[in-house]
């Protein structure tokens, strides 16, 4: 820390930026406080900052204000300093200015602190996001202990399955209390997950809490209450693990969030993988032209620099795919292009869900019904917890005639990843329809808004058709109008169930009938 002269503005835009900031965990009467501490220094009054001043300055007290019986000073300045503490160990640990009330009186300091890196720099990333676990602590007693030493593990396991996850495990927490193995640490991954098992009356709490390296900036933790004596030990632990990796590395999950915003702004001739993973994610949840546009220029952006990533090469098939359902390209110009790239996705990855994904929808287009069969089973047991791919994987497979089963991927990936796109739901549409009942078709669509997805819109026509909404069925039909594509010959091109595609043809004469 540096002990020169800060500038009263500066000091200022501090203050602001510290009560303005969610990290910032105090209450009214302790941001009160802080204000008023601060503004007295700076007015050249810290001098006069005592207890009593302050008790009827800052907390209405009057002259007969007693500090023995009446400890309001003190306990708003322990609040005060808990609050400080957290917010610079948390958004706040990259600002340059300290301010702190020290113990012992109510003074605040400014001090300046210069950002000198302690550890290796590293280069904006190009590759995947690492993250490390770290064993667990908390009691040592047998029940909590069983928790402490099995859920790292069930947890690695889980984020492994998604491909686009580094996972590293084994570490710890004493092993990183030298400051050696911290920046070691820093050097090998981008964020580190910790977690505590406390035991207390018969119940065992379970927290965790993700930082991001190396500032060690707390970005997510939940905590959860479960019975000690639980039965089924093992399949509880593996419940939890599943919802922790869910959480944390699926589409719109916490590791996503953090990287979006931090690759706001930057050029897409920088993208690597993972940003056009997340290009991949945003288009889902956008649904627009524009968003499949930008994700096809990052896709292509990352596969050009990383020629060798199975993933890399997924995401240019997959945004074929898209480009195909949203009708900026014919299914006949997408299939070779998309195939080839799907395929040596799977040749350089043969457990990336996506490139399995990729892969069985260009087979099925292709007609080779076998190799679609079994690369779209690949592709569910690849990752359960990808509820974004699970969805889209569902969807597919209604489409194709196993309503059942893939209906019930969609409804299961929903329930557990609420922030899906409402629009994966159309395709809950499909069951009632073949079912002939069309009423129900209608009104699962009813509120839905499509963006520039024709393939949904064709759906949502339809079910609205059928259940003779003829004004909801040319409202949806129109974006085939204004994009000037036939509704027939696009249905000509895509692979469906013969029931499906019979429900469909039925729905477009009676539209066209009107």
């Amino acid at each position: 820390m540096s002990d020169i002269q800060l500038d009263r503005d500066a000091v200022a835009e501090q203050l602001d930026r510290i009560v303005s900031s969610t990290d910032f965990t105090a209450g009214p009467r302790a941001r009160k406080f802080l204000a008023h501490l601060v503004a007295e220094e700076l007015e050249g009054r810290g001098e006069l900052l005592k207890g009593t001043a302050l008790a009827m300055d800052v907390f209405g007290r009057d002259a007969s204000f007693d500090p023995n019986s009446d400890p309001i000073v003190r306990i708003e300045a322990v609040k005060l300093r808990k609050a400080l503490e957290h917010y610079y160990l948390t958004s706040g640990a990259g600002d340059e200015i300290i301010i702190s009330v020290p113990k012992g009186h109510y003074r605040p300091k400014f001090e300046y602190r210069p950002l000198v890196q302690t550890g290796p720099q590293r280069a904006p990333r190009s590759g995947l996001p690492r993250l490390a676990i770290l064993s667990f602590t908390g009691d040592d007693r047998e029940r909590a202990r069983l928790y402490r030493e099995g859920l790292p593990e069930e947890i690695a396991l889980e984020l492994a399955r998604f491909g686009q996850l580094s996972v590293i495990s084994g570490w710890h927490e004493d092993a990183i209390s030298a400051n050696r193995s911290a920046v070691d640490l820093a050097a090998r991954t981008d964020y580190v997950l910790r977690g505590n098992v406390r035991e207390a009356g018969g119940s065992l709490r379970v927290s965790v809490q993700l930082s991001r390296l190396p500032d060690e900036a707390l970005i997510w933790s939940d905590r959860l209450r479960i019975d000690a004596d639980h039965a089924d030990v093992f399949g509880l632990q593996e419940e939890i693990a599943r919802q922790c990796a869910t959480r944390l590395a699926d589409a719109y999950g916490i590791v996503a969030e953090d990287l979006s915003a931090q690759y706001s702004g930057r050029k897409g001739t920088d993208a690597g993988v993972y940003e056009a993973l997340l290009a991949f994610h945003a288009h889902m949840r956008t649904a627009r032209l524009s968003s499949l546009n930008e994700f096809q220029e990052l896709a292509q952006s990352a596969l050009q620099d990383n020629p060798s990533s199975g993933l890399a090469h997924a995401l240019v098939a997959i945004a074929l795919i898209e480009a195909a359902t949203l009708g900026s390209a014919s299914v006949e110009d997408v299939v070779e292009k998309g195939r080839i790239h799907a395929e040596k996705a799977i040749a350089l990855a043969p457990n990336c869900q996506e490139a399995l994904f990729a892969a069985a929808a260009f087979a099925q287009a292709r007609g080779d019904a076998a190799r679609y069969r079994n690369l779209i089973s690949r592709a569910i047991d690849a990752n359960p917890n990808a509820t974004l791919m699970m969805a889209l994987v569902g969807g597919w497979l209604a489409k194709s005639g196993d309503v059942d089963s893939g209906l019930e991927l969609v409804r299961a990936a929903r329930e557990r990843n609420p922030l899906l796109p409402i629009w994966l739901s159309i395709s809950l549409a499909v069951q009632p329809l073949i079912a002939g009942d069309f009423r129900t078709a209608s009104d699962l669509v009813r509120d839905i808004d499509a963006r520039d997805s024709i393939y949904d819109w064709l759906l949502i026509a339809v079910a609205h058709a059928l259940a003779g909404e003829q004004d909801l069925a040319h409202a949806a039909i129109a974006p085939f109008n204004e994009r000037g594509i036939e509704p027939e010959d696009y249905v000509s091109t895509i692979r469906m169930d013969a029931r499906l595609r019979e429900r469909i043809t039925a729905g477009l004469e009676r539209i066209a009938a009107i």
